[in-house]
This record gives C-alpha cells, sequence and structure tokens, in this order.
C-alpha cells in the first residue's frame, strides 16, 4: 500500500544509512567528499564535543542551505536526511548516488548495514486530560497487570526489534508533549536495515527492499480510523 500521496502523511523525516568497520581513512579527506557535494551541501556543521562518545562517531554534517536535506558521516557510518520528502523516487535518486559517490572515494568496501529509517510525527487528537487512545491511531498493543487501568495511559516509550528474511526491523514508540510550535504527538520511527551477505554495489536493490518493507509495516500499524484521517477523509 503506497502512502506518498496521502494529504495527511504523518512522514516527517526519512533517512538512508550505511554502516562499515571504522575507516580512519573518512576522516583525516574528509574534505575530498566535500568538495563533491559543496555545490549541494555547502553548509558545514562540525559536532561539539558530548561526555562519554568519542568525537570520531558524532558526524559531520554538510547541509543545503535552507536546513531541509543534509549528511552525516563519521568514521564508521554515513547517513542522508531528508526533511522534505517529496516521494520515494525523489529520495532514491538523492540516496543512491551519494552513498556510492562516498565508498568509491573512501574505498568503502566491506558494509554492515544498509538501511532506512522513516520518522513519523502522529498528532493526538485529544480533550485535555483525556487518556491517549492507542487504538484509534496504530494496530499495536500491549497486556497491562489487572492492577493498572490501562484507560489512563498518560505516556508511551516502546522498542521492538524483529526479524524479517535477510533485514531487521525496528519500532519505535514515544509520546512526545507540546512543546513550542509543535503539537502533542505520538513519534513512530520505523527502522529496517540489511544486515546480511551486505554488497556495496547493491544499495537500490537494498534500499528498494527496506522501503517496501517499511512501507508494508506502516499499513499494518495504522489503524482504520487513522488511515481515513491521512486519506483526508476525516477532519
Amino acid at each position: 500500500m503506497s502512502l506518498k500521496h496521502l494529504p495527511n502523511a504523518p512522514l516527517v523525516e526519512a533517512t538512508f544509512e550505511l554502516r562499515f568497520p571504522g575507516e580512519p581513512r573518512v576522516l583525516a579527506h574528509i574534505d575530498e567528499y566535500y568538495d563533491a557535494v559543496r555545490e549541494d551541501f555547502p553548509e558545514v556543521f562540525v559536532p561539539n564535543a558530548q561526555a562519554g562518545i568519542a568525537p570520531a562517531l558524532q558526524p559531520w554534517e554538510f547541509k543545503k542551505e535552507d536546513g531541509s536535506r543534509w549528511l552525516g558521516i563519521s568514521i564508521n557510518c554515513f547517513a542522508v536526511h531528508v526533511q522534505d520528502y517529496l516521494d520515494y523516487g525523489d529520495f532514491r535518486s538523492l540516496a543512491i548516488p551519494l552513498a556510492e559517490k562516498f565508498c568509491e572515494i573512501f574505498r568503502i568496501a566491506h558494509i554492515t548495514k544498509v538501511g532506512a529509517r522513516y520518522s513519523n510525527r502522529i498528532v493526538l487528537l485529544r480533550m485535555p486530560g483525556e487518556p491517549i487512545k492507542l487504538s484509534n491511531y496504530l494496530n499495536l498493543g500491549f497486556t497491562l497487570p489487572e492492577t493498572v487501568d490501562a484507560s489512563t495511559l498518560e505516556d508511551i516509550r516502546l522498542q521492538f526489534a524483529i526479524r524479517r528474511e535477510d533485514a531487521q526491523l525496528i519500532i519505535a514508540l514515544c509520546h512526545v508533549r507540546e512543546y513550542l510550535a509543535q503539537p502533542e504527538s505520538l513519534i513512530l520511527d520505523l527502522d529496517c536495515g540489511i544486515v546480511e551477505q551486505v554488497s556495496s554495489d547493491k544499495f537500490a536493490q537494498y534500499l528498494d527492499k527496506v522501503h517496501s518493507y517499511i512501507e508494508d509495516l506502516f499499513a499494518a500499524l495504522a489503524a482504520d480510523s487513522y488511515l481515513r484521517y491521512m486519506k483526508g477523509e476525516t477532519a
């Protein structure tokens, strides 16, 4: 089921990601890749030091001037981020050439993961003090002890990891309260990656597969009432 044309689709960020064993050449010659992409991603952001996180694992970012798309590069990871997602064809045509150029410049031959992550913001429609009715939005449930009144649900933080053929899928769901201009929402992250026998010459094939897995999963997770809302059939 394709969701790309739905008027109220909740997708807010799409990410294409490569993982590989740490390669010092990436950080030593990151300027070579910047030269190849600077016309489209001219803004450079370097990571701030964070306690407990090795600086080499924190990504440099090359961004478009409006901040809508950017690249993240660290010693063991390459990622393409899109916040102005148009459709899958546009996302694919952007990510694959950038990933191929990255592997060409840094001679990355051993890949441990090729994947995508779609982050969805599901705006909650409820009155103040009303419990979160998860079934209004998602076909995702869990059992609580009888001593717990599920109708009083006020916060959610869940994560599941499952396997499908040669891919690993991660479903992460959390509740975020209204903040500044952002409404109260459920953030649903769907992450899928090919993690077995990964080849550096099949990026497009892998992305097609994980996109299909994620789209199928989202369609199965979305409750009928929320699907109607995404289609614009309800207010």
